[in-house]
């Protein structure tokens, strides 16, 4: 089992040294191969990164074409009957190309956005704060979001098939979202596995979130790597529980030693992305080593 390690560059463009070449170098000597890219609350000159990195051991591992810290990002409304809204995830997934072109990476993991619902919605984030997660409350959100459920995955499928199809050099992964209206589910996943048939979709599995699924819904976090582990990709191991989402590893509902089974045996290194709330200290970061260390995550 050879993992190579990653850090999520919102936690890193707001906590590492603004010099590109600096942030590099305090990349490796963290033990981390370079960084998983994606829109976050402070801008990254991915160019000049780039261009920093010529004669430095950095890779980067994806783009993820959403903002992992926040609970609406431009992807929120991909699959949306409104045109306007579609173009603004059109927009964001180019963005996630032309990044992707630039740092050298090949894979781009795309959050599908979710269903929508008639009335208010008072939560639906996973990591919402200061709301306490029932089971009713979930459930009853569940039930609003399956009465058009099917339609959006529908439009998930047509969308996927036309990004595939517009960009063939590119490994497109699917992920789960924060929001408990998102379209991606268990059963969602197999319907769009099934629609697009042999057409390359990868998945990558974000630990916090479905930690936090089963937290609240009682989804065991080991069916998604279960039924797609023939998909997957990279990993996201930030942890979760009722205090958040993108914890230290070691302090939440993450079973690392579950994951650490679905690493593959043979091949190319696999991808490990350490992705991280902003809350975190960058003291911690040497417990965090630690933990993943133990699993050789």
């Amino acid at each position: 089992m050879h993992v190579q390690r990653f850090l999520g560059s919102a936690w890193a463009s707001v906590h590492g040294p603004k010099d590109p070449q600096k942030l590099l170098v305090s990349l490796l000597e963290s033990g981390f191969h370079g960084l998983a890219a994606s829109p976050g609350p402070r801008p990254v000159a991915w160019s000049e990164l780039s261009a920093a990195a010529h004669d430095l051991p950095i890779r980067y591992s994806c783009v993820r074409a959403g903002n992992p810290l926040a609970d609406q990002t431009a992807l929120s409304s991909w699959c949306s009957a409104s045109d306007g809204d579609r173009e603004l995830a059109h927009r964001a997934i180019k963005e996630a190309i032309s990044c992707a072109q630039v740092i050298g990476s090949e894979v781009v993991v795309l959050d599908l956005g979710v269903v929508g619902v008639t009335g208010e919605v008072a939560a639906e984030d996973v990591a919402e704060p200061n709301f306490e997660w029932t089971h009713e409350r979930a459930h009853a959100l569940l039930a609003r979001r399956n009465v058009a459920r099917d339609a959006f995955v529908d439009r998930a499928c047509r969308e996927l098939f036309g990004v595939i199809k517009l960009f063939p050099d590119m490994h497109f992964c699917v992920s789960q979202s924060r929001s408990l209206r998102s379209i991606l589910d268990l059963a969602a996943m197999r319907d769009i596995v099934e629609d697009l048939g042999g057409r390359r979709l990868g998945y990558w599995h974000d630990a916090g979130i479905c930690a936090r699924r089963e937290q609240i819904l009682g989804e065991p976090q080991g069916e998604w790597l279960e039924s797609f582990g023939n998909r997957l990709l990279g990993m996201t191991l930030g942890d979760a529980s009722g205090d958040g989402l993108y914890l230290p590893p070691g302090s939440g509902g993450v079973d690392y030693g579950l994951c650490a089974t679905y690493v593959p045996r043979t091949g190319t290194a696999f991808p490990v992305v350490l992705e991280l709330d902003l809350a975190v200290a960058p003291g911690e970061m040497a417990g965090m080593r630690s933990c993943l260390d133990k699993y050789a995550l």
